[in-house]
């Protein structure tokens, strides 16, 4: 019987051998020194005789029933592989881990192989993978250990690595057979600090749990310790520049950032590359860093950030040790922030779904405590209001509150274009505050007693129509609030404009308004709906850079389907094939029903790549579900051609959107139907496709 294989811990297959504790002394050591995975294996893995330091994806991945079959050309072959070549190859797994192999005899007569590294080479790799999870083929294995360990390194590293675990091996199979070994050479300990970003400022400053402030804040603490620096800030690379994460002295409260434009994001980078100790921070920063230093944080070729500190006091011995010590926290800091990315897009996407699930099922008079709730709970704030206009009155009035002096807040009245939410309502602007008394703010009344004097105040539009503000404030982290969490707003911006406009029309109390939205006989939204919408969702994805694809769908041969059985069975068609767009599409996405046989799709921040996965997956539903009379038509089934267009250069309008659109779809009529075809918009230099 099998012992299953758990990271960090030695399984083997009991009737087999144990391997000698010589080497599983020596793989612990390899692997805990190097920040990387080494497994001993004998045939197809898994199982495994040992394993230090597993990948916490690759665990993931081989405990899967239902995933564990993409993992067995690469690592399952791993013992295969080794013997055939006689010696150590390297290879790159499907989930874009880079791997070694090598063939050891750590008894005489018995054969076995080494599995070394499991880890990326390029930030790339790992955006890739974690989009996977997010939204592709492995979005079932999500949870919240897939990405606790799970290390970076170089091909240097790797070869490194794999010299010293077949060193390591040769000395234990020399041990094991009882030779005289007249070397007192210990076993090899790699130097810590090296692959996958180890070191001591990565123990004590990345530890499981931290976050990306945290391990900010402390790294920049150590550098007051370490090295006298008082004024320093800690810059991170984002789609929009190198942002502050944390910053201490002059630079606490006016840290310097980046912001990228057509022309300036190459520069940017390549001042970054070549700041070291020539280059000082004015060059990239502007005068907001003058008499600074700037010092890259380089991953992989690559410049994911960087340190600016005052320049005052720094020697030349100075400048060489922040240099180490930024290649040092480079790769963790990267890893960390890519986590939380994924962790930021999981919790924007259940947000989506679930708001506008309880939007769909709940009554809409609960819809101002649901966008209330979701908002507090996405941006982890311990207190929020929904403030909603009064026209009569011209004021905004409290619709609903949380946390300390709630009740209290309900009886708030704000007078159109006065203090700061009536300001918001005024411009249709957001506000992001990250300190009150710096920024000017009044910090109001003592009795409220803030936690931090960070707060966002967002504006509700529904159309073209400003009909609130958001408000939301401390923090439970104690952290200032930023542009990431204004993102986040903006992300779930569409379901609350949904949850607030069904609201609306259910207060004015008329069906025939409710049903002006709605397709009578799907129940999807109709055309007049999806267009404005649509106008919405371009003008966001054009401040926001963000990526957008619209799908056309339409019923292959439904006219000769309605005119062979009848009009009652076309609408039923129509009924099916509404239900199958909505068990297909995610919570953000807008479905309609065009007009006719044709339906229409809006997927908000949604990449060429994510759109086509989205509408194979509604061209599969439509076809294998069962239409009463779909055996009758050609194929042996009612199918859908389906076009994609995606948000670009010369493609920046409703009308080209949907145009784009139509001529994909007429290409997979053209082309043999129940299929899907794209028409990609040229670059667009300030589009994030990620």
């Amino acid at each position: 019987m099998e012992k299953a294989a758990t990271p960090d811990r030695t399984t083997a297959r009991k009737e087999e051998p144990q391997p000698p504790s010589e080497w599983r002394e020596a793989e612990a050591s390899l692997a805990a020194g190097s920040g990387l995975a080494l497994l001993l294996v004998e045939g197809p893995q898994p199982p495994q005789l040992s394993v230090s330091n597993n990948n916490s994806v690759c665990h993931a991945l081989q405990s899967s029933p239902t995933h564990a079959h993409l993992c067995q050309p690469y690592c399952g072959e791993a013992y295969k592989r080794a013997r055939i070549a006689g010696g150590k190859t390297f290879y790159r797994c499907h989930a874009g881990l880079n791997c070694f192999t090598l063939p050891v005899e750590l008894r005489r007569g018995r054969t076995l192989a080494v599995i070394g590294g499991r880890a990326f080479l390029s930030a790339a790799d790992y955006r890739e993978l974690a989009e996977r999870f997010r939204v592709g083929d492995l979005r079932e294995l999500q949870s919240p250990d897939l990405f606790r360990n799970v290390p970076f390194t170089t091909q240097d590293e790797l070869e490194r690595l794999a010299e010293m675990a077949a060193r390591a091996a040769a000395q234990v199979s020399a041990a094991t057979a009882d030779l005289k070994v007249t070397s007192t050479e210990a076993l090899p300990s790699p130097a810590r600090g090296r692959a996958g970003g180890s070191g001591e400022a990565a123990e004590d400053h990345f530890a499981p749990g931290t976050t990306l402030h945290d391990a900010s804040r402390r790294l920049l603490d150590e550098l007051s310790v370490s090295f006298g620096i008082s004024t320093a800030s800690l810059l991170l690379r984002r789609e929009e520049g190198f942002v502050p994460v944390c910053g201490v002295g002059k630079f606490k409260t006016t840290a310097p950032r980046v912001e990228f434009k057509k022309q300036s994001r190459s520069r940017a980078t390549s001042v970054a590359e070549s700041a070291g100790r020539e280059t000082t921070a004015t060059q990239l920063l502007g005068t907001s860093a003058a008499g600074a230093q700037l010092f890259p944080l380089i991953v992989a070729d690559e410049v994911k950030g960087a340190l600016v500190v005052d320049e005052s006091g720094l020697d030349e011995a100075k400048r060489a040790r922040l240099t180490e010590y930024c290649g040092r926290v480079a790769m963790p800091l990267e890893l960390l922030r890519l986590r939380e990315e994924l962790e930021r897009r999981m919790r924007i996407s259940y947000h989506q779904q679930s708001l506008t699930e309880q939007v769909n099922s709940g009554e809409p008079e609960e819809a101002y405590s649901t966008i209330l709730r979701h908002s507090t709970e996405l941006l982890r704030s311990e207190r929020g209001s929904l403030q909603l206009f009064d026209e009569a009155a011209n004021e905004l009035r409290v619709k609903a509150a949380v946390g300390p002096r709630a009740e209290a807040a309900q009886e708030a009245r704000v007078p159109f274009g006065e203090g700061v939410s009536g300001k918001v309502m005024r411009e249709g602007r957001p506000l992001v505050v990250r300190d009150m008394k710096t920024a000017g703010q009044s910090p109001g009344p003592a009795e409220r007693k803030y936690k931090t004097g960070s707060f966002i105040s967002y504006p509700l539009i529904v159309g073209s129509r400003r009909v609130g503000v958001l408000n939301v404030t401390d923090k439970a982290s104690g952290a200032q609030y930023d542009d990431l969490d204004l993102n986040l707003l903006d992300m779930i911006a569409p379901q609350m404009a949904l949850a607030l406009d069904r609201a609306g029309w259910h207060q004015k109390a008329t069906q025939f308004q409710i049903l002006s939205i709605t397709d009578a006989l799907t129940g999807l939204l109709n055309r007049r709906y999806l267009e404005e919408r649509l106008g919405e969702e371009l003008e966001r994805s054009k401040r926001h850079r963000f990526a957008m694809c619209f799908l056309m769908i339409d019923i292959d041969n439904f006219k000769e389907y309605n005119d062979r059985h009848g009009h009652q069975a076309g609408d039923a068609a129509l009924q099916l094939t509404s239900q199958c767009l909505k068990s297909a599409l995610r919570g953000a996405d807008v479905a309609s029903r065009y007009g006719g046989e044709e339906f229409s799709v809006l997927l908000p921040q949604t990449s060429m790549s994510e759109a086509q996965v989205i509408a194979e997956r509604i061209r599969h539903r439509v076809s294998s579900t069962p239409y009463p009379h779909g055996l009758n038509q050609p194929g042996g089934a009612v199918t859908v051609s389906i076009g994609i267009s995606a948000f670009g250069h010369g493609q920046d309008n409703p009308e080209s959107i949907i145009r784009a659109a139509d001529e994909a779809l007429y290409a997979a009529k053209s082309r043999g139907k129940n299929r899907v075809e794209s028409v990609l918009a040229p670059a667009a230099p300030d589009v994030n496709v990620n």
